[in-house]
């Protein structure tokens, strides 16, 4: 309020002092161009050139509104079109999560060219093409992406990769992920895929080496990387056989167990796959012997009951050798029928039928009953070996259920 009475009293006293000089000197000035002349007081001349001051800067204001106009309405039509892109982009993505895949695309792929972040758009399509069943697109939509961002090599290759495999597609989404994991091989989410790739596609070996990756990543940890690396080395172990069997050489699983990493060495479910793999090529020496090997320092029962099963290069020898683990484990029902089969193997039937009603007696199994019911049937007591087989029966699950039946005497 007081800046504003001291503007008021100062242009007063401005106007006092100039009034008073005017009225002391009007002054004269005269202007003179050929047979021209203009003549007016000093006061008026200056009020001429103050107007003409004026007229000249709006006429150059004018002039810059005029010649500028071209680029302003272009401007103004930029700003508009890239307002409209953004709400058709938001349509788009909103279709896409509504379940309109086909309005999606074509919303997202209009909007792409005029948005400040095309590469959004353009996957966002991919992913609506996909949705829409039309690869066609959708592999385009992903090209135009990485020509407009060719710095998101990683994410379009992931979104690509991910739509491959959502279709089954598992050769081509491997194709996709192995550049990927070159350029970034600790990435978690490439190592991710390429499991389940491989797991899908059976590459056993390819997966296998591709554990310690996922070691060093935490993607899998602990008792599940435990059991991945257990799984995936079975599985290929299985392969190998399947490929081995009829050749009767077991080279190729040998040197495929000296790939196996050393710790899985003594593990059984590892051991027993192993000796699975050479019995199954009739390389039934070298499976006996890896079998007792293990058990010398490593006890466990579905190997003991394997070593039963293999047929060793002598047969009184792999019955003496498992007889030398009795003293530490002589109530083992298992043991004990492996045993009773070694004894068969042997033709000492005495033995044989001691150790399979001493299994018996440990645990009552359906394995030993059956042993005893083809012993006694081949000695010729068909009713004892018929209460053992319906005795073994009888533990199996599903067994059938209790129903009459006609009485032998009528």
């Amino acid at each position: 309020m007081i800046r504003r009475i001291a503007s008021v009293f100062g242009l007063l006293l401005l106007s006092g002092v100039l009034g008073t000089l005017i009225a002391q000197d009007p002054g004269y000035v005269l202007v003179s161009w050929n047979d021209l002349s203009f003549e007016t007081s000093l006061w008026f001349g200056l009020v001429l050139l103050l107007v003409l001051f004026f007229v000249v800067r709006l006429l150059r204001g004018g002039y810059r509104a005029l010649t500028g106009t071209g680029a302003g309405v272009r401007a103004w039509t930029s700003r508009r079109m890239q307002r409209r892109a953004q709400r058709l982009s938001t349509q788009g993505l909103l279709s896409l999560a509504e379940g309109e895949p086909g309005r999606a695309y074509k919303l997202l792929m209009d909007a792409a060219p005029r948005v400040e972040t095309p590469l959004v758009n353009y996957l966002a399509a991919a992913r609506a093409a996909h949705d829409a069943q039309r690869p066609e697109d959708r592999d385009a939509a992903l090209e135009q992406a990485l020509e407009v961002t060719p710095a998101a090599t990683l994410a379009v290759g992931l979104t690509r990769a991910e739509l491959l495999m959502a279709n089954r597609q598992w050769e081509q989404a491997l194709s996709t992920l192995l550049p990927l994991r070159a350029g970034v091989p600790r990435n978690l989410v490439v190592l991710r895929m390429l499991r389940r790739v491989y797991e899908q596609l059976e590459d056993w070996r390819a997966l296998a080496e591709l554990v310690p990756d996922l070691k060093r990543a935490g993607v899998v940890e602990g008792d599940a990387l435990d059991a991945l690396e257990r799984r995936t080395w079975r599985a290929e172990l299985a392969r190998a056989a399947a490929l081995a069997r009829g050749s009767d050489d077991p080279t190729s699983l040998e040197a495929l167990w000296r790939d196996v990493p050393r710790h899985l060495h003594s593990q059984p479910e590892m051991v027993a796959a192993y000796a699975q793999a050479l019995m199954s090529v009739d390389a039934d020496a070298q499976a006996e012997s890896v079998l007792r090997s293990v058990l010398r320092k490593h006890w466990d029962e579905g190997l003991v009951a394997l070593y039963g099963r293999v047929r060793g290069a002598d047969a009184r020898a792999q019955l003496r050798a498992a007889q030398g683990w009795i003293d530490d484990h002589r109530d083992d029902a298992v043991l004990l029928l492996t045993l009773g089969r070694l004894a068969l193997r042997c033709e000492d039937w005495d033995k044989a039928q001691a150790y399979l009603e001493a299994s018996l007696a440990a645990r009552d199994s359906a394995e030993a009953h059956a042993e005893l019911g083809r012993f006694e049937a081949r000695r010729g007591d068909g009713a004892l070996a018929a209460r053992h087989f319906l005795d073994g029966l009888r533990l199996q699950p599903g067994y059938l259920p209790e129903l009459p039946g006609p009485d032998a005497a009528a």
